[in-house]
């Protein structure tokens, strides 16, 4: 099957992410772009408006594609554990089984650096082989989906690309971003791979472009064939706060995962719990 022949679902495609990409993706495949909120279609494109969590708009969302981008999701340092079981774990896995009935042949995961984010940023010289660490409830819930992924790949369902993105800002806002920032034409390059090489069956890579002292080396994806064509040296934002001018209790500076690191996590008992 050639590229331009298959069809493309991209879940939360009216997302930032989402819109940034549509035009790099529409080049190679056909789009099926869905949302919560109705999409305006350009030529050749398909939209859905739904929720995921509705596991029969989940099936029908899957039901003729090829392969699967699935952005959406909710995130936020101080998004809850409960605001995320419905579109960040049930969701996911709804899309994965019905991936599965309907013979999808690769899934692409948009996960996050945030499954490292409690790392201390100087704690090693890269991270990408690290057990995860996650820095807040949204990260843990990207563990969650990397671990599902794996188990429907290894069990003849789509092949999994994972890829932990790092920022994804038109530019580079601080010294922290710099280390992990990726360009939106290297992460349509890693989408690409994920969805074409041979070799993907379950692969975790990192949407990262190059950078002065990445956090990432992303040795598979260079294996894999990933080029970044852009760094992040050359996106620095007019504003851009370097390491000393960031607050050091609120942005996380010396943490992988910055303001989620800091911020603390809302008790899921539902109470301040009390300590002996």
């Amino acid at each position: 099957m050639s590229h331009a022949t298959k069809l493309l679902l991209v879940t939360g495609a009216a997302g930032l992410v989402g819109t940034a990409l549509r035009p790099l993706l529409g080049e190679h495949y056909r789009l099926r772009l869905l949302d919560r909120h109705a999409i305006a279609a350009a030529p050749g494109e398909e939209v859905m408006a739904g929720d995921l969590c509705d596991p029969v708009f989940a099936e029908r969302a899957v039901a003729g594609v090829d392969a699967v981008l699935h952005l959406a999701c909710v995130h936020g340092p101080a998004a809850s554990f409960d605001s995320m079981l419905g579109p960040n774990y049930r969701a996911t896995l709804q899309l994965l089984e019905a991936s599965r009935c309907h013979g999808v042949q690769r899934f692409v995961f948009a996960s996050s650096h945030h499954v490292l984010g409690q790392y201390r940023a100087d704690a090693a010289e890269v991270f990408d082989d690290l057990p995860p660490a996650p820095d807040s409830y949204y990260g843990m819930s990207k563990v969650f989906g990397e671990a599902a992924c794996a188990s429907y790949a290894l069990r003849g369902g789509p092949a999994a690309f994972v890829i932990r993105i790092g920022n994804a800002d038109a530019q580079v806002s601080d010294a922290r971003r710099l280390r992990i920032w990726v360009s939106t034409r290297d992460l349509a390059q890693l989408i690409r791979i994920g969805l074409d090489h041979p070799d993907v069956v379950n692969e975790i890579v990192y949407g990262v472009s190059d950078s002065p002292r990445p956090l990432f080396a992303n040795k598979r994806a260079r294996q894999l064939g990933y080029r970044p064509q852009d760094d992040a040296a050359s996106f620095v934002a007019h504003a851009f706060l370097d390491h000393d001018a960031m607050d050091p209790l609120t942005s996380g500076r010396d943490h992988v995962g910055g303001a989620y690191a800091a911020a603390p996590l809302v008790s899921v008992l539902g109470v301040s719990p009390t300590r002996p």
